[in-house]
């Protein structure tokens, strides 16, 4: 077989360079650009266990100042009912005495009694006259009435008595039936609490597919300027990057609600409107002089919007 390189001295032509492969080592991606990759990622990571624990510890906090304020009201509400106690056993005790005072009064009325009779006899066997007789009848009639009159005296002062065991009655059951009701208020607002909320896009977004509720994101781009979110206004007056910690007004019905110290992703409740729908304003970061969020309104309230405009 005939050598290429040969041939081509022999035809005069200039031998053709042997393939040299290309140099290995020439990658996509510069191995610096790796590292700052990764560590960009480690810090994202460490952002969100940071960020898991502040929520953690907030909602442990919240807890905590709940069971506290449920137990100071327990102490109120049993001293109030032991207060309330005590005044029905004064009561019993007064109503006990004016027993004991009309039985005492019914005696003495019958022992004037006898003793009128006595000198009645006394008299119609003396055989006195008919003035004396007279005067006799006058005196004990008199007496009597008298009696009468402190007897009715003693009944009226029982059913004044009696009325006011009744009203104290009435007012202990109501101060229970007021205790269970703040007890259960308590128990609502420590749910609502423990309650998943939204704290990025992309959780808004599920809970916004689930359909329960209409959600609006937002952001305040000035502090102290309003900024309207739907049928609401906001004035956001003090932020706290480093606490993640702000101070927020809330405009509704002429009304102005006043979110002192709050944390971010803490649900803010109140409400809207003559069928006082619940509202829920969740601030969910702030910089300076800045914050953003979302709001959360009831389906109803669309529906309710809806049915205006087709009536229109």
């Amino acid at each position: 077989m005939d050598n290429p390189s040969t041939d081509s001295n022999l035809q005069g032509r200039k031998p053709e360079s042997a393939y040299t492969p290309p140099r290995s080592g020439n990658t996509l991606m510069p191995e610096g650009f790796k590292a700052i990759l990764l560590l960009v990622l480690v810090a994202a990571v460490g952002f969100l266990f940071y960020d898991s624990y502040r929520y953690q510890q907030f909602s442990r906090e919240e807890f905590a100042r709940i069971s506290e304020q449920i137990g100071i009201l327990d102490k109120t509400g049993e001293a109030r009912i032991s207060t309330l106690k005590g005044q029905i056993s004064e009561t019993q005790q007064a109503v006990g005495s004016t027993k004991a005072e009309l039985k005492k009064t019914a005696q003495q009325i019958q022992i004037e009694g006898q003793k009128t009779k006595s000198e009645l006899h006394e008299a119609l066997a003396t055989k006195a006259d008919a003035a004396a007789l007279q005067e006799v009848r006058s005196d004990t009639e008199s007496k009597l009435g008298q009696v009468s009159t402190e007897v009715g005296g003693v009944k009226s002062e029982v059913g004044s008595v009696k009325t006011e065991v009744g009203s104290v009655k009435t007012d202990l059951a109501n101060t229970r039936r007021d205790l269970e009701g703040t007890q259960r208020q308590l128990v609502d607002v420590r749910d609502t609490l423990s309650a998943a909320v939204a704290k990025n896009t992309t959780e808004i977004d599920v809970m916004r597919r689930k359909g329960e509720r209409d959600y609006y994101e937002f952001s305040i781009p000035k502090r102290n300027q309003t900024t309207k979110i739907q049928d609401i206004r906001v004035v956001l007056k003090k932020t706290d990057p480093k606490k993640g910690k702000f101070t927020i007004d809330i405009l509704v019905d002429d009304n102005r609600i006043e979110k002192k110290d709050r944390n971010i992703n803490e649900p803010m409740q109140f409400l809207v409107g003559k069928s006082r729908l619940r509202y829920e304003l969740v601030i969910n970061w702030v910089q300076k002089d800045q914050a953003g969020g979302y709001l959360s309104i009831p389906k109803e309230k669309t529906l309710s919007d809806d049915e205006d405009r087709s009536r229109q």
